[in-house]
């Protein structure tokens, strides 16, 4: 059994156990060469384990190893450790990049709902991830999203995490593999060996639908193998096809893609709830759960004491905009080795032209540039971008990766941002412009 301060390959200083399930450990250290903190997975082999159980963590570090998403923990190594004496076993050590935040499932069991504007962000952040796992060829299936696999982080992205039962769509053909997923998250084919690219999206709606009415949905109540759960909420109407479209018991019944799912995601629009009095429950569950961490662009957009005609909520809209774009983009360089120059091909449901922003993309080989033009006056304009390069710090020896950058003017103003820039490794925003994403890393 491993303690803090124990030291793996002559690297990774084990500091803190985040989990400890069975013949598995998670520890939070950090890696003695680059002084960076990243999570050490560690797969004890005991001779009465299955071995399925290490298949999947070899399966995870295999998949992992080939998988390059701004939202998925990266891959940093795969090791092995001796037993050092009779008494104790061998273990199998996977690492991946630390993502500072706090899981969905933890914000969930401070008894906490998520409004439908909270939720949907959610689901539009997993689904971005999953067009990218889908579209790979071949596809990667995650077959385990839930509420503890979702990690809300201090940049106020979700990021999708644990791949260890993960499958890749192509070795599953003709091969039985043993059942994996979670009870009340896993769909019916998932059960039965079965998963699709739709059983992600049955995964994803049931965890939606435990974050609206912060009940499991293995506890929800079921009609004709249905989840039953409108009868615990009111929904926007749209909104809850939108799930229902998600949850259906028969996949071919369900979205067929992901990235068809995300483009009716965001052809809807939830009304903005009514501002409560300060000491109504709703107003102190977002003030003191999201406060802190939803405080950039989700907190803007979802606070209800920011109606839509204060210039901070009309500049959330930018901030959402632009982020999402900047990570569309990455993902389609990681797919296709290029950026595009059309707002309309990243297939995010943004138009060009708001009621309070105009939308613009300047792309070059190595390099893309996403434009917010204010509107009016007394909003600040926004310019994102993407660089391919070699960052300052890198784990990864010196291999060209996707970074990016979100700036916002000093003052506001209908003007066009000067681009960030790239150099020795480092992104930086112009003179006049601040950078968003050092003032989310607190």
């Amino acid at each position: 059994m491993f303690k803090p301060q124990d030291i793996l390959q002559n690297r990774y200083q084990l500091e803190t156990e985040l989990g400890n399930n069975a013949n598995r450990q998670t520890w939070l250290a950090t890696d003695l060469k680059t002084s960076s903190p990243v999570v050490v997975k560690l797969l004890a082999f005991n001779p009465l384990m299955q071995w399925e159980e290490l298949k999947l963590f070899e399966r995870e570090a295999q998949v992992l190893q080939n998988i390059n998403h701004p939202r998925i923990p990266e891959y940093l190594d795969y090791f092995s450790v001796e037993k050092t004496s009779e008494n104790e076993l061998p273990y199998f050590g996977l690492v991946q990049k630390y993502i500072p935040g706090t899981s969905v499932k933890k914000i969930l069991e401070k008894g906490k709902k998520f409004s439908q504007n909270q939720a949907r962000y959610l689901a539009e952040d997993i689904l971005e991830i999953l067009i990218y796992l889908h579209e790979l060829s071949p596809p990667v299936l995650h077959r385990d999203i839930k509420p503890s696999n979702i990690i809300l982080g201090k940049d106020d992205q979700f990021y999708l995490v644990d791949f260890g039962a993960v499958q890749d769509k192509a070795k599953a053909e003709g091969v039985t593999f043993t059942v994996v997923g979670t009870s009340g998250y896993a769909p019916p084919e998932q059960l039965w060996g079965k998963a699709v690219p739709a059983s992600d999206l049955y995964a994803l709606g049931a965890t939606v639908i435990h974050l609206l009415t912060g009940i499991s949905p293995a506890d929800l109540p079921q009609r004709q193998m249905r989840i039953d759960f409108s009868s615990k909420f009111e929904l926007n109407p749209d909104f809850n096809y939108w799930l229902e479209q998600l949850i259906q018991p028969a996949p071919e019944r369900r979205f067929s893609t992901a990235k068809q799912a995300l483009s009716a995601l965001r052809t809807i629009e939830i009304e903005k709830p009514k501002k409560p009095a300060n000491d109504s429950p709703n107003y102190l569950i977002i003030s003191l759960i999201f406060g802190i961490s939803w405080a950039g662009i989700y907190g803007l957009i979802k606070s209800p004491d920011l109606m839509d005609s204060t210039p901070k909520a009309k500049q959330a809209e930018a901030k959402n905009y632009l982020g999402s774009m900047n990570r569309a983009q990455q993902a389609h360089f990681l797919e296709k080795s290029s950026f595009t120059n059309s707002v309309e091909e990243l297939q995010l449901g943004i138009v060009p032209e708001t009621e309070n922003y105009s939308y613009s993309v300047d792309s070059e080989e190595k390099s893309t540039f996403h434009y917010g033009i204010a509107k009016e006056d007394k909003i600040k304009s926004y310019v994102g971008a993407v660089y391919v390069g070699v960052p300052k710090v890198s784990t990864l020896h010196n291999q060209e990766t996707t970074l990016s950058i979100l700036c916002e003017a000093d003052f506001p103003g209908q003007i066009k941002l000067p681009a960030p820039t790239f150099e020795n490794g480092e992104l930086s925003c112009a003179e006049g412009t601040t950078n968003l994403n050092e003032l989310s890393n607190y």
